[in-house]
């Protein structure tokens, strides 16, 4: 009987996809296809192909943007100072992606105040400082490949003013094609000091005859203008430093006994090429001088103390260390005075009503008004001797013997007591003593008559 041989001894079976290991690109169309192979009895081999089905890459969206460096940050209130923040921006999609990139300032949330100006830079070298060339072109987008990253680096420059209350506060957004943004966690937080010194100045204090002022003695050797840019980059107790600026004997005593430089200090003072005459640089009027004899002679446009004698000026060239100064602001006392007023028609030194600062209307001859008047510190240092005075208006006279300091009555002489009528200027004083910083002095009293 004739026999048929089978066609195969054998027959494989392969699904080619044409998936790579790394993940397929949004967008991709994937061709898929089954290839069989076989062999015969004779172990011929043979291939054989299916048809092909497409498979087509859903795009996939998606980014994360982080804070890596300066999520928090206390800086000086330095006027024009700027901020920096770094930032990282991850494409977590399966596709290419151009992202517009925004910074701005927050609007609530503790924010109490506004950058001057915002700008982002792309940080090339990934060590999160603006080097080299990265600062010189703001990004507003920036093209990331499908799993790449790259590093934002925000500057914020501070405003013109500040305190040291307020924070600022800016966020970075990346928005991609499609109008997703990311933005997550990317507030920053900036908070003041009002001071970015280490060292700590000496102040001649109000309770010395002084200005409050505080003075240091830098000990860097610069130009004067190096000097000048630098003192203006230091902050003490909020406010910026200048080189020294002396205009009175007493300064000058006070730099020579507390920051006195073992060796020539640059002070403030240059000369007007225009003038031929030293000024100093805050415009204070140069009118106190300390030279040297002989000094000025020309040898220079920049005034050092210290050159040829410790507490004398001379006029020098070349470079030196400096002397700075920072205007810091007395204590002050800051006393309020309360004057109130109630009938007294009977004249018996009782109040008919409550006190108050309500006119006092319909008064006639013969009828009396209670004055009563307090003194209050809302100042930051001691008031010294406050003494309260009133002036009897005309139509009205003082009712004698009514003076009272906190309830207590006092003589209408000038003697030891806190009360005084002077009947020639028709003048009623208390002499309230000293008052602490927050005080109170007690009530005083007096009455007058209507004429």
């Amino acid at each position: 009987m004739f026999k048929m041989k089978p066609l195969a001894s054998s027959i494989a079976l392969s699904l080619l996809t044409g998936i790579a290991v790394a993940a397929a690109p949004g967008g991709a169309i994937l061709q898929n296809k089954v290839t069989a192979t076989y062999s015969d009895i004779g172990g011929k081999t043979y291939t054989a192909e299916s048809n092909i089905v497409e498979i087509s890459i859903r795009e996939v969206r998606g980014a994360t943007l982080t804070i890596t460096s300066g999520e928090n940050q206390q800086v000086a209130m330095l006027p024009g100072g700027k901020v920096y923040s770094v930032h990282t921006l991850a494409n977590n999609g399966n596709i290419g992606e151009t992202y517009d990139l925004a910074a701005a300032n927050v609007t609530g949330g503790g924010d109490t105040l506004d950058a001057a100006d915002i700008k982002i830079y792309l940080d090339t070298d990934g060590n999160g400082v603006l080097n080299g060339t990265e600062g010189n072109t703001p990004l507003t987008s920036t093209s990331l490949a499908a799993g790449a990253s790259a590093k934002l680096i925000v500057e914020s420059v501070l405003p013109a003013t500040m305190a040291a209350s307020d924070t600022l506060k800016v966020t970075l957004n990346a928005t991609d094609s499609a109008g997703t943004t990311a933005s997550s966690i990317n507030t920053v937080n900036i908070t003041f000091t009002n001071s970015n010194i280490s060292y700590v100045p000496k102040v001649w204090e109000q309770t010395a005859g002084g200005n409050c002022h505080a003075y240091a003695w830098i000990q860097k050797t610069l130009t004067w203008d190096q000097a000048k840019a630098e003192a203006e980059t230091q902050m003490h107790n909020g406010k910026i430093g200048h080189l020294a600026t002396i205009t009175e004997a007493g300064e000058n005593a006070f730099i020579f006994a507390n920051v006195k430089p073992s060796s020539s200090a640059f002070l403030g003072g240059k000369k007007n090429t225009g003038t031929g005459k030293f000024e100093w640089i805050t415009g204070e009027l140069f009118s106190y001088t300390n030279w040297y004899p002989g000094e000025p002679n020309g040898s220079g446009s920049f005034m050092v103390m210290g050159h040829v004698d410790a507490s004398k000026w001379d006029d020098i060239s070349g470079s030196n260390t400096y002397l700075i100064e920072f205007d810091t602001d007395c204590a002050l006392p800051s006393v309020v005075v309360e004057l109130e007023g109630a009938k007294d028609v009977g004249c018996d030194g009782t109040a008919d009503a409550a006190f108050g600062t309500a006119r006092l209307a319909d008064m006639y001859s013969g009828e009396c008004a209670i004055m009563r008047s307090r003194a209050t510190n809302n100042g930051e240092s001691l008031a010294e001797g406050v003494l309260m005075s009133y002036t009897v208006p005309e139509y009205a006279s003082y009712k004698a013997d009514t003076l009272k300091f906190d309830g207590t009555a006092k003589t209408d002489a000038a003697d030891t007591d806190n009360g005084t009528y002077v009947a020639a200027t028709k003048k009623v004083q208390f002499n309230a003593g000293d008052l602490a910083v927050g005080a109170v002095s007690p009530d005083a009293e007096f009455s007058v008559v209507i004429d």
